[in-house]
């Protein structure tokens, strides 16, 4: 998430940050364009559409920014990037230095979680006031007839765009409402440290915070319902995860069923899990539940005209929902949640209100996962690659044999790229030390256009960790000068 703008370094109260319309009246206004949640993708279109010159009503009943600034991606960016100059100082002997860590302030850490999160949402803010963008600070739900309505007032708009949003999805056993319970929202807020915590979700976020936790000192264990951690990914990549999560000391507990869980005398929590007919207990300071959000999809009367697919709001490939003019953008579509995503869609909605007709293809789109080491990909897995094409091509290069990698210690993982018969790349993986960052590349080039061909042509700065890519490309064709 990125902001040009100054803002203010001080934290930013709730109250100067997200309500700047005045007192409200019961007189219907008229806009081009409401948009109802204030996240990435819903400010981002508001934005947008005042560029344009629509005139536009925001509607945030929580904090500008959404889930991915205040309760997701940026705060858990936060505390990865803690985690891992912690683990730069503790290996501080393997580039010539004797450094004794004696003390980890966790305050801080959240200290400065919080001054990032609200510098943040001051500037979006401030985006916001500078477009012209009317902001409501107020829940608002829609009606059969289209009035955006928020408490006894209303507005109409000739184009709604709908950018609630998801939440964490709760667990249904006994023993959930536990106060050593937390989910991804309480995590983010809890000021000490538990000496140990049992993650139940062995997804996205849950082996995000693992690592993370597992790197302040935490003792740390991962319940997974599915076979693998990191389920929908690429197997050779969460094989790689697991790996290192087990040689950091994390216990990772796959195809197992959590059945109860029940406080301890002595104030923390036992956890009763069953896999293969047998059961096992693991005791927890705190127990964190990340098995999946739920999608905010009641946005009022409107939700009973609305075409559902399965529980997200269902849109075409422009975005459009089956009631005209109104769109849906974001986690409530369930195509990816990510709030890149929600940020893309809402553009491209602001586009097609305009007369454009802008599809979004999702396979092209790169995602991450920060784990220790973090993932970068996007497309399709090997293994999906090969049921879904005739013939598949795997270039592949390992980050052991890349200068840059060694000489900043970071080995870890590999480069993978996914092509089919028609040497168009399908899919590609990166596991290692800003995977992130590098599969970026691969996919910019692969919206350009650009195929694997084209790709092994391009010339890599030397010595970066982005030649990694070129071997990768080559090695599609056979071709990898650094590989044996």
């Amino acid at each position: 998430m990125n902001i040009e703008v100054k803002v203010p370094t001080e934290e930013v109260s709730q109250e100067s940050t997200l309500n700047n319309t005045g007192v409200y009246n019961n007189e219907a206004k008229d806009y081009d364009l409401a948009v109802i949640g204030g996240g990435p993708g819903g400010y981002v279109a508001a934005i947008k559409a005042a560029k344009k010159g629509a005139k536009v009503a925001l509607f945030e009943k929580d904090r500008l920014g959404g889930t991915c600034l205040n309760r997701g991606c940026i705060p858990t960016k936060a505390y990865a990037r803690v985690a891992e100059v912690y683990d730069i100082i503790k290996r501080a002997d393997e580039f010539g230095f004797d450094v004794d860590v004696k003390l980890f302030d966790y305050k801080k850490v959240v200290e400065r979680k919080d001054n990032i999160v609200s510098q943040l949402v001051a500037g979006i803010n401030t985006l916001i006031k500078a477009n012209g963008v009317d902001l409501y600070s107020a829940e608002a739900k829609v009606d059969k007839d289209k009035n955006v309505i928020f408490g006894e007032n209303k507005i109409k708009a000739k184009n709604i765009i709908i950018a609630t949003g998801s939440e964490p999805a709760e667990l249904p056993i006994e023993g959930v409402k536990s106060d050593n319970v937390i989910n991804s929202n309480d995590i983010l807020e809890i000021t000490a440290l538990p000496e140990s915590m049992c993650v139940i979700g062995g997804g996205v976020i849950g082996m995000e915070f693992a690592f993370i936790m597992n790197q302040f000192g935490v003792e740390v264990s991962v319940v997974e319902m599915m076979p693998n951690i990191l389920p929908s990914l690429d197997r050779e990549v969460s094989n790689v995860i697991k790996s290192e999560a087990r040689k950091k000391g994390i216990k990772v507990y796959t195809s197992s069923k959590v059945e109860k869980i029940f406080d301890e005398e002595n104030g923390g929590s036992i956890v009763t899990i069953s896999k293969n007919n047998e059961t096992k207990c693991i005791y927890a300071d705190k127990v964190f539940i990340s098995i999946g959000r739920k999608l905010n999809t009641d946005v009022g009367p409107i939700s009973e005209l609305l075409e559902f697919d399965g529980k997200a709001i269902k849109v075409d490939e422009y975005l459009r929902t089956n009631v005209d003019n109104v769109y849906a953008i974001g986690d409530v579509t369930n195509k990816m949640m990510l709030a890149h995503v929600a940020s893309a869609q809402g553009e491209a909605a602001v586009d097609n209100i305009f007369g454009g007709n802008v599809a979004l293809d999702y396979t092209k789109i790169p995602a991450a996962v920060f784990t220790e080491p973090e993932i970068g990909y996007f497309g399709y897995t090997e293994e999906e690659a090969r049921e879904k094409f005739k013939n598949i091509k795997v270039g592949k290069f390992y980050f052991a044999a890349n200068g840059r990698a060694k000489t900043y210690g970071e080995t870890k993982g590999f480069v993978k790229i996914i092509a089919d018969e028609n040497d168009e790349i399908v899919g590609a993986w990166v596991v290692g030390s800003d995977a992130s960052e590098i599969v970026q590349i691969i996919s910019t080039s692969r919206q350009s256009g650009a195929n694997a061909e084209e790709l092994k042509k391009a010339i890599y700065t030397h010595p970066t960790r982005s030649e990694t890519i070129m071997e990768a490309v080559k090695d599609i064709f056979k071709e990898s000068i650094h590989k044996v």
